[in-house]
């Protein structure tokens, strides 16, 4: 049952990632999401490792949120989509990457 929830999850991420090919900042995001998808997978770094990854990926995924890195983002242009902004949904995704991260790898 872990198994398939692991890879239900994974394919999740893969999507996140899928939908970003097209953006302007997709070289960001891609890479991001295929990590977090396939991270709790490997058996690459200790769990203090993944720990401190799913963290950082914490605190970028909020102040992407709030919309403090904004600046230092390549611009696109801002709609919006199920009420929430490009930055917005962004983060969340950040977000519940650092979740997987730090629940995933639990999962045996």
């Amino acid at each position: 049952m872990n198994r398939i929830l692991k890879l239900l999850i994974a394919i999740i991420f893969c999507s996140f990632a899928a939908v970003n090919l097209d953006d302007p900042d997709g070289f960001i995001w891609v890479p991001v999401y295929l990590a977090v998808a396939f991270l709790p997978f490997t058996k690459i770094g200790s769990e203090q490792t993944i720990k401190i990854s799913a963290v950082v990926l914490l605190i970028i995924g909020i102040l992407v949120t709030l919309g403090l890195l904004n600046t230092i983002m390549p611009w696109q242009l801002d709609n919006r989509m199920v009420n929430l902004w490009e930055h917005q949904r962004e983060g969340l995704g950040l977000i519940l990457g650092a979740a997987w991260l730090w629940f995933g790898h639990r999962l045996k």
